[in-house]
């Protein structure tokens, strides 16, 4: 009892600090412990009041829930605004997403950067995925258009497999632009470990709701699973 009431006490700080940050008015105090009972240990980063009255919008890491204003039901899935045919939560989503990927330090990335950047693309790729070879073919056209691609590491067979073993040698080379080139093209690389971030992100993959590579994520936080062309990449983003 004692426990629950010092948890409580911390959530409340928490949440009383998030407020503060983003100036935003405080919830009721039942939301707070209906996503405290939903999601113990992990403080949402965010908790507003939603389009629909008496529904709030709750921020967990990159995923956006909907919670009842007494705290005793929640929503899972997507709020669409029917007359702009807007999805409300992919918006939240998108806003979530680019927070997670913020924190991220690109020097632990294997970047392929034009000679002026105006737009960057971040993607989660696996070294033996033959559409991730795909788009890596595309990486010439996307830098002479101005578009930095960020590859973060996602073997799809996990952190116990050949694949990942490959990518911490692509990661561990002394030069992981050319390393990971030879990766995509079946050419063989050093094998090599060190202190990497693959694991890491992988985790962090999972977190997000990869499935599958290549995963890419836009400046606007808008995930797209799979292969797409070059040309439509930069599209989207004009």
């Amino acid at each position: 009892m004692a426990f629950g009431k010092i948890s409580l006490a911390l959530g409340l700080v928490l949440w009383s600090m998030l407020v503060v940050a983003a100036e935003e008015e405080a919830p009721p105090l039942r939301i707070l412990q209906g996503v405290m009972k939903l999601s113990p240990g992990i403080p949402p980063s965010r908790i507003v009041p939603s389009a629909i009255p008496g529904l709030y919008e709750v921020t967990l890491g990159p995923h956006v829930v909907y919670m009842s204003e007494d705290g005793r039901h929640v929503v899972r899935g997507d709020l669409i605004e029917i007359e702009s045919g807007e999805n409300l939560t992919e918006a939240s989503r998108s806003t979530a997403r680019l927070a997670q990927l913020s924190q991220l330090n690109e020097a632990d990335m294997v970047v392929f950067a034009p000679e002026e950047t105006k737009h960057t693309i971040t993607v989660f790729t696996d070294v033996d995925c033959p559409y991730c070879a795909k788009l890596h073919r595309d990486v010439p056209k996307l830098t002479a258009q101005g578009v930095k691609v960020r590859y973060l590491a996602f073997p799809r067979a996990g952190i116990s497999s050949g694949t990942y073993n490959k990518m911490v040698s692509v990661w561990c080379a002394d030069d992981r632009v050319q390393a990971m080139t030879d990766a995509k093209a079946r050419r063989p690389v050093v094998s090599k470990d060190c202190p990497n971030p693959v694991a890491e992100q992988y985790g962090l993959g999972r977190s997000l709701g990869i499935r599958g590579t290549p995963t890419i994520f836009l400046e606007s936080g808008q995930m797209i699973p799979g292969y797409v062309p070059a040309e439509r990449l930069v599209q989207m983003m004009e």
